[in-house]
């Protein structure tokens, strides 16, 4: 049995997707392409606490909390000396453990569907892939790192042309690119051996997907001229796929249409060059190719654009003024609609035959401060030996060795001062909220903040700044960190709704049990 008379479950997650958003556009409603599909209505999903990505999705698949699955947040660090963790916090390649399947300290779906002998495959979903597990589902995931401009000598030009070459480091592969610019013409072309584009000084961005060892780089390439020979590249924001389980990441079929956008995306918050990482189209292609040459019996999606969107416009759509309110909540229904074309291409592909679950992971909220608690450190005396790493709203402090009273105190107290709403969690604070009272990868301290502030890890000036910004990872006790929950067809519309996050692995089971009874 295959394409639309297949039956098949397909878990879509929409990253950040808030349930009024949804309920009051229609969004995600598969009965537009698949009309005599049964469905549900939106319901709200409550997350857990920290309420971000990699906990989330580790909850949604395990059916646990951080103290059963381990993933006590989107940073987190176990063993590592302090001196290690610094060395290693700003590299993504080094510090996206959170998202790997190993990680996990608790079971999940995928050993369960593995049990019931169904097959499965995973599109950018969190805790579905591993780097050196031996065995792994068809799947992939992206990484991505900023923008950025390079400046590029040429050598004089022979025979009308001048030939170069330039070096792109970016997330752990630095591959080298030729350039060949035709001097009568304009024309640059840019390429590593396999792959190559063609643009022109001033006219619009191109795609480059380079193949590397990991998989596959996607960047947007624009150029202008500075003199004559040497000319400014605009590289927008670079996408890295990796694929695992025997799906191919690099790019094949279609040269240039890669994870990459080619433009700056959420134009109504100024002063960001961010491009979407990976586009929602290319997520779509990808996962219509999956079925196609995998032909799981499940599939897990996830579409991260609307977490982009609105952590980027959120601030300006409820703090802005009237006019950029508009302009912001426009761009933020625009993005959910591209999404909503995604999966409802997606959905015509599997088939009225098909089950769909949707999912999103937490809420969103607007921030207007940024902590540093590594400035705190500094000013303290104490960076030399510690550091503070973790969530938006959940702070964990590792260090070489034990704090002592007067340090812990000091500390405390300068936290304190720092911003009213800063808690230290107590061992049954961390067990109330599901966080291990006792683990490496919780640290020394576990350190938490009021709503509409945000934690930041890097070098900062100051420990504290204001921000026009929006984010997720609050206590679930919070509205704003709900997420959605929605489902379509015979076997998907029949149990209740989960409530919150951690019930809905016994929901998908129930569901798939359904399907293999033939129901």
């Amino acid at each position: 049995m295959s394409g639309r008379q297949r039956r098949r479950l397909v878990v879509i997650c929409i990253d950040g997707g808030l349930p009024g958003i949804i309920r009051d556009h229609d969004f995600f409603d598969l009965r537009k392409v698949l009309p005599a599909v049964p469905g549900t209505p939106v319901h709200e999903l409550r997350s857990i606490y920290p309420s971000s990505t990699a906990p989330s999705h580790a909850s949604f698949l395990t059916g646990t909390h951080p103290n059963g699955h381990g993933i006590v947040g989107n940073r987190f660090w176990e063993r590592e000396s302090v001196a290690e963790i610094r060395r290693r916090a700003d590299d993504p390649l080094s510090a996206f453990h959170p998202y790997e399947r190993t990680s996990l300290t608790a079971p999940s779906l995928l050993d369960w569907f593995a049990r019931q002998g169904a097959s499965a495959a995973a599109i950018h979903f969190p805790q579905t892939f591993s780097r050196t597990a031996r065995v792994a589902i068809p799947g992939c995931y992206c990484l991505y790192a900023p923008a950025r401009d390079l400046v590029v000598p040429l050598p004089p030009a022979v025979d009308a042309a001048a030939d170069g070459r330039v070096t792109l480091s970016c997330l752990g592969h630095e591959p080298t690119l030729y350039l060949r610019l035709a001097q009568r013409t304009g024309a640059l072309t840019i390429g590593d051996g396999d792959a190559a584009v063609v643009v022109t000084d001033g006219s619009p961005p191109v795609r480059l997907d380079i193949p590397v060892s990991s998989g596959s780089l996607s960047v947007a390439v624009s150029w202008t001229r500075l003199e004559r020979n040497r000319i400014r590249m605009k590289l927008g924001t670079a996408v890295l796929t990796m694929g695992f389980g025997g799906l191919d990441a690099a790019p094949r079929r279609r040269a240039g249409d890669g994870a990459a956008s080619l433009h700056v995306e959420y134009t109504a918050s100024p002063q960001h060059d961010f491009h979407e990482s990976p586009r929602a189209e290319w997520v779509e292609r990808t996962a219509l190719d999956v079925l196609e040459e995998h032909d799981p019996d499940v599939l897990f999606v996830r579409f991260n654009q609307a977490d982009h969107a609105q952590e980027f416009l959120y601030w300006h759509a409820v703090r802005g003024t009237v006019g950029e309110q508009s302009h912001a909540w426009q761009q933020i229904l625009d993005t959910y609609a591209r999404i909503d074309a995604c999966v409802q291409r997606i959905a015509e592909a599997v088939g009225e035959q098909g089950e769909f679950l949707f999912f999103s992971d937490h809420g969103i909220d607007y921030v207007e401060t940024h902590l540093s608690p590594n400035r705190v450190l500094t000013d303290l005396g104490l960076a030399d030996r510690m550091v503070f790493q973790g969530d938006s709203n959940c702070a964990y402090l590792y260090a070489d060795t034990p704090l002592g009273a007067d340090v812990e105190q000091r500390l405390q107290d300068a936290l304190r001062t720092l911003d009213p709403s800063v808690d230290v969690l107590t061992p049954a604070d961390r067990a109330r909220w599901g966080i291990p009272v006792s683990s490496p990868r919780v640290g020394r301290m576990t350190v938490a903040c009021g709503q509409h502030i945000e934690f930041q890890y890097g070098e900062a000036a100051a420990a504290r700044t204001s921000v026009a910004s929006a984010s997720h990872g609050h206590f679930p006790s919070d509205p704003a960190m709900n997420g959605f929950y929605r489902c379509f067809g015979r076997a998907a519309a029949l149990p209740g709704p989960p409530g919150d996050i951690t019930r809905a692995a016994s929901v998908v089971r129930a569901i798939w049990s359904r399907i293999a009874q033939g129901i």
